[in-house]
């Protein structure tokens, strides 16, 4: 039951070929993942003026040039 039937005219080369593409597009989708979760926290970090003093109350100038 475990087994699978190869279908015909698939060859080893055929499969090599398929599960190389399956793992580039798992591996793509992964880095994108991962990518934007870093570029999601550094923005979020950036704009948390709350680290600045460590908790206690600090006057902060805000430079907005837009």
């Amino acid at each position: 039951m475990g087994k699978q039937r190869r279908q015909k005219g698939e060859t080893k080369k055929a499969r090599r070929r398929q599960n190389a593409r399956m793992l580039v597009s798992i591996t793509s989708i992964l880095v994108l993942i991962l990518a934007s979760w870093i570029w999601y926290d550094s923005t979020r970090e950036d704009t948390d003026l709350s680290a600045i003093g460590q908790g206690e109350n600090v006057v902060v100038q805000v430079h907005d040039p837009g």
